[in-house]
């Protein structure tokens, strides 16, 4: 199973700059993105439902997904979207009393033994306290979904977890991102047993899922400090059904000033 998490930064943005043609050529069989930043009507609108000639309906392509939506009820914030080529046993949507829900930050798709979770984590600039509080939840979530279901847990976490996933550490020790209280969460779900797949894969690479689109710009080498990049866009496995890590790569897309996140798991 090939899976890929993306924060598009807005679904109305990136598909003007030709998300959906890559969507389409792209042969992965789970999309999880972050930040669709519309309401389900527009993101529908855009996905071409219902009656409009779909390029994701099964009845006018080759090449169909089952689409769910959590586009909250804030008008151009948050949100999240699957899109899955495969129809999944079961689909639920947030992770508790948390007023969460209405930002449609998580959603959980099940797969006979597997459980695939896209969540998008608050930003802690402005809502630190409520960052926390999220993570707390997602925590408790993720430790009950394990003892049922391996579990991958993709999305943009809003944190770096270690010096080597940013390229200033130092400057960013007082800042969200970075932060010691934000760091100590991540690592407490890294504690259940569930490890970062990227990192299991290459313990010594740098490489960054977050630029600004003026670094993007720049015509400077990839590995020049100058920029401010992050690594902030994880795929998390809890492998309880003997999964194999076959792959995990960051993707060099222009569509948002993410780049995208794709594993590939299979059976041993």
């Amino acid at each position: 199973m090939k899976i890929i998490s993306y924060n598009i930064n807005g679904i109305r943005a990136s598909t003007k700059l030709g998300l959906l043609d890559w969507i389409i050529s792209s042969d992965v069989d789970v999309f999880c993105l972050q930040e669709t930043r519309a309401n389900e009507k527009i993101t529908r609108e855009i996905f071409a439902d219902d009656e409009q000639v779909s390029l994701f309906n099964e009845e006018k392509t080759s090449y169909p997904f089952y689409k769910f939506y959590n586009c909250g009820q804030i008008p151009g914030y948050a949100g999240t979207m699957i899109l899955s080529k495969i129809n999944p046993d079961k689909v639920t949507y947030g992770i508790g009393d948390l007023p969460i829900d209405n930002e449609g930050r998580v959603m959980t798709v099940f797969y006979g033994n597997l459980a695939v979770v896209n969540a998008y984590i608050p930003n802690g600039n402005s809502r630190l306290d409520f960052k926390m509080r999220f993570l707390e939840k997602l925590t408790d979530y993720l430790n009950t979904l394990k003892s049922q279901y391996s579990v991958v847990c993709v999305g943009d976490f809003n944190i770096a977890n270690d010096e080597i996933d940013l390229t200033h550490p130092n400057e960013c020790k007082n800042k969200s991102v970075f932060l010691p209280i934000e760091r100590a969460a991540f690592k407490k779900i890294l504690s259940l047993g569930y490890v970062d797949t990227f990192r299991t894969l290459y313990p010594e690479k740098r490489e960054y899922t977050w630029r600004s689109y003026r670094s993007r710009q720049e015509t400077l080498p990839e590995n020049h400090y100058n920029a401010w990049k992050y690594r902030i866009d994880y795929a998390l496995l809890y492998n309880k059904h003997n999964y194999e890590i076959k792959e995990c790569y960051i993707l060099n897309l222009p569509f948002s000033d993410h780049l995208p996140v794709e594993l590939t798991l299979g059976f041993k």
